[in-house]
């Protein structure tokens, strides 16, 4: 019996197709230009709950302001932010400063 291929090696193996590109060959298709929606992966991360209380009320603001996001675009935003900036200057980032001295748990 022949073993199924997953979704995820069909799409490796073709990265360079798309779509009916995929299905048809090398048929090209011209897709209108727009912008890809941002995907997100779930992962799961626990925060402090006065983090939490703060995320709520920036994301009510943000939405008062007629932004219209949810909270992991918001968290998404931030932690790039925050990596980006330990990249730039490791030694002097809020990340760092942060955990310096910071006791490990066990």
């Amino acid at each position: 019996m022949v073993r199924r291929i997953s979704v995820g090696q069909r799409l490796a193996d073709d990265l360079d197709k798309k779509g009916i590109d995929a299905l048809f060959g090398t048929t090209s298709v011209q897709h209108p230009t727009r912008v890809p929606a941002k995907k997100f992966e779930k992962a799961t991360f626990y925060f402090d709950p006065s983090d939490l209380v703060q995320l709520e009320k920036a994301w009510l603001r943000l939405m008062e302001q007629g932004i219209r996001c949810n909270k992991s675009e918001i968290v998404s935003i931030l932690l790039k932010m925050g990596l980006d900036e330990h990249e730039n200057d490791p030694t002097n980032s809020t990340l760092r400063q942060h955990l310096t001295g910071k006791r490990r748990r066990s």
